[in-house]
């Protein structure tokens, strides 16, 4: 399976022609819109934090491709799973205190499903 993901980074260009992080920018553009629309003072360590996390996932994917093959790709994209979940626990959390964000947070889960996916390939 190694190698098949391999052949499979191998081939790409660049970081950028992975479905996973066009998601995951997408995602991170969309979670730095959102929080600059809702930040409250009493909100913005939540707020600072989900910026944080999505903006990690896409990095972490580019680092992990500028890596190449092996442990230290792996590990980078097992960082941008973690942070997915993250995004999204925060999201759901800022939900709970009646911030409306249901339509990122399906956008948050598909990063989050395709960073773990990426991650399983890359083993």
């Amino acid at each position: 399976m190694a190698r098949v993901a391999a052949a499979h980074i191998a081939a790409m260009q660049s970081h950028r022609d992975l479905d996973t992080w066009q998601v995951s920018r997408e995602t991170a553009l969309t979670v730095h819109q959102f929080a600059e629309r809702s930040w409250t003072p009493a909100r913005s360590s939540l707020f600072d934090q989900v910026r944080r996390a999505a903006l990690s996932v896409p990095l972490n994917i580019a680092e992990g491709y500028a890596s190449g093959i092996g442990a230290r790709c792996r590990y980078h994209l097992r960082i941008a799973h973690a942070s997915a979940v993250e995004t999204s626990e925060i999201l759901e959390f800022l939900k709970d205190l009646g911030v409306e964000s249901e339509g990122l947070i399906a956008l948050s889960k598909r990063t989050q499903s395709l960073t773990y996916r990426l991650w399983l390939k890359s083993r």
